[in-house]
């Protein structure tokens, strides 16, 4: 009798797929890509690219089955790899050069390295803003948004309620766009990087 996929836990699909089993890779697409495409375009609000990064994001989970190793929910793991994904194809945009056809040859390759010194320099800047914050804000701050963990198990690691990380979270997001406002650059890639969740 075969095995019924549609009624294993995700954590158990993740296993199957770590072993090469396409069958249970196949109905964790189904359970997951849809939302993740619809996460997409939420924020892209381009249908195309919407469903590129969300293929980009469970072909990497099969390319990368026998490696990953997922410590809580799979559906939180998704959803912050599809943030990242999102993330780095607009930083990508905003390092994207002229058009060529409008401009010579070296006055394109000018404003390319124009593009990337100014990303390293509000790059520098959100740094600076991110020391400024309060050693909790910011270890709070750098455990949702670089390490990617969720607020129950931030909450969990520092020994505080989620309703502290989430009100501690919403002071310092506050902080550090009214402090970055002026740079127009960087805010698109807040919006999609740092949303709340």
């Amino acid at each position: 009798m075969s095995k019924d996929y549609t009624k294993l836990s995700d954590t158990l699909l993740m296993q199957e797929c770590s072993e090469d089993n396409l069958r249970a890779f196949n109905e964790l697409f189904a359970r997951y890509f849809e939302s993740l495409y619809k996460f997409s375009l939420h924020y892209l609000k381009q249908t195309e690219v919407a469903e590129e990064l969300a293929m980009d994001v469970m072909h990497n989970i099969w390319r990368r089955r026998a490696e990953i190793q997922i410590k809580g929910e799979v559906k939180n793991y998704l959803f912050a790899a599809m943030k990242n994904t999102l993330f780095n194809h607009i930083r990508k945009k905003q390092l994207a050069t002229v058009d060529i056809d409008s401009l010579g040859e070296l006055e394109h390759a000018k404003d390319a390295v124009d593009e990337q010194m100014a990303y390293k320099e509000l790059e520098h800047l959100y740094q600076l803003k991110l020391e400024q914050l309060s050693p909790q804000r910011k270890k709070i701050f750098q455990l949702s948004r670089e390490e990617q963990l969720t607020y129950p198990q931030i909450a969990e690691k520092m020994g505080l309620s989620i309703n502290t990380i989430k009100s501690q979270m919403l002071v310092s997001l506050k902080y550090l766009r009214e402090n970055m406002q002026e740079h127009v650059d960087i805010t698109l890639a807040f919006l999609v990087c740092y949303f709340l969740k």
